[in-house]
């Protein structure tokens, strides 16, 4: 998508940077919408222990965030996607570059949420396989994975 011939040069960057830096697309799991059926924990805490591990609990490191966006298939896309929202923020169309920064932020979400899915992640103890029935980490109720979203904060 080419760059309006007509356009102000400079202002326009200039108003397109400041769109940026007051418009920011999020993926992961917001704290005020992570509640997980009247347990006493919420998806957020859930994901940050799973992210960092509990050696209390004996759960190791399984990051999926982070690792999920940062595969290079999904990098690549995601970055079409902020390149295209930033030449339509320098048009002036900021109702383009949001549509964009939503797009973004869904190749994101659904990155991650197949990620917890994958055989990426340090498979399960066989206590807990015992426990679970199941092998497969981060997946016990569906909960977790669920609540991945992407969101556009305006700051």
């Amino acid at each position: 998508m080419p760059i309006k011939e007509s356009g102000n040069g400079m202002a326009d960057i200039k108003k397109a940077i400041a769109f940026f830096r007051s418009n920011r697309c999020l993926v992961g799991i917001p704290q005020e919408r992570s509640s997980r059926n009247n347990d006493e924990i919420t998806n957020a805490e859930l994901a940050f222990i799973h992210t960092y591990g509990s050696p209390v609990r004996n759960i190791p490191p399984r990051p999926f965030i982070e690792p999920a966006i940062a595969q290079p298939d999904v990098k690549q896309k995601i970055a079409e996607h902020m390149r295209a929202a930033a030449l339509q923020a320098i048009d002036g169309n900021t109702g383009a570059a949001i549509t964009e920064m939503h797009k973004a932020g869904q190749r994101g979400e659904n990155a991650v949420k197949d990620y917890i899915g994958s055989s990426n992640l340090t498979p399960n103890s066989e206590a807990t396989i015992r426990r679970k029935g199941s092998n497969a980490p981060l997946i016990d109720t569906g909960s977790l994975r669920s609540s991945v979203t992407h969101v556009i904060e305006e700051r």
